[in-house]
């Protein structure tokens, strides 16, 4: 715990946390602690500006809010959409067509039969098979699935984010592919073990959240800022204070060496960070 004069002086220096949802700010379960939920109210009692950035669509980042009871801007599909308050689109960088449809050309079942493809179109998720055990295993309580639909018809939509779910060592053989169809062009990025997604060069979390943060007067350099992810890395470098999760990917964690880290998302790392800050 700082002392009440280092607290005083971390509360003049920064206005503003920026968090990420799952493997972050939710537990293990993808739910939040009422720990943390009394944690985050109190941290905006106190004045402090409080954003969401997260590689959900708006749809899965807006259903904890609402058990959050919080009505804020939601940065979405790792800064590609952000949506303010009520609901309403007020920033959208897809991917360019000539980068989605040479991923989308890719074999990607070569690599491994258990890939899954998914992508994110505005508020939509597709799938190009059923795979709906699959998704409950990952998540138990999960209350929506993606649409399935066909290769022909996703090529035809644009998209915030693709992303392929998989064994760890097939993705990594994925990845390669990736980075040499599209030429370096885009962003990819392990958000989990077994998750790597890509999206618009231009897009990330940092952008977004500086995007939002104009908006209300700061800078990044007034922000903290919280992440387990590779999709996390460029937030986590140019926030006033980035901290990585115990339960971080090991790639941030090789990645950002300087940066503290804090107890994993399992034992409220960052409500017991935001108390010590700020409360």
């Amino acid at each position: 715990m700082v002392k009440s004069f280092d607290r005083q002086e971390v509360y003049l220096m920064y206005k503003a946390v920026v968090s990420d949802l799952d493997g972050t700010l939710l537990n293990g379960s993808h739910e939040i602690d009422e720990f943390t939920k009394e944690t985050v109210s109190a941290v905006i009692d106190k004045g402090i500006k409080f954003y969401i950035a997260t590689g959900r669509s708006y749809s899965g980042a807006k259903a904890i809010m609402d058990k959050l009871g919080l009505k804020i801007p939601l940065i979405t599909s790792n800064g590609a959409r952000i949506m303010d308050e009520e609901g309403k689109e007020i920033y959208i960088n897809n991917l360019e067509k000539k980068y989605s449809d040479s991923i989308l050309d890719i074999d990607y079942k070569k690599k491994g039969e258990s890939i899954v493809l998914n992508v994110y179109s505005g508020n939509d998720w597709y799938v190009t098979e059923d795979r709906r055990e699959f998704y409950m295993k990952i998540n138990p309580k999960r209350t929506f699935f993606p649409e399935v639909t066909t290769l022909e018809d996703l090529k035809t939509k644009e998209f915030t984010k693709i992303f392929f779910l998989g064994e760890h060592d097939e993705l990594l053989e994925l990845e390669k592919e990736i980075e040499e169809v599209t030429k370096g062009e885009v962003n990819i990025a392990f958000v989990l073990e077994h998750c790597l997604e890509i999206f618009s060069k231009e897009s990330d979390k940092a952008n977004a959240a500086k995007f939002l943060l104009e908006k209300d007067g700061l800078t990044l350099e007034d922000s903290v800022a919280f992440g387990d992810g590779c999709n996390d890395y460029d937030l986590l470098k140019k926030a006033g204070k980035g901290f990585v999760m115990g339960n971080a990917f090991y790639r941030l964690k090789e990645s950002l060496p300087e940066n503290e880290t804090v107890e994993s998302n399992a034992d409220n790392g960052v409500a017991k960070k935001l108390v010590e800050l700020f409360l």
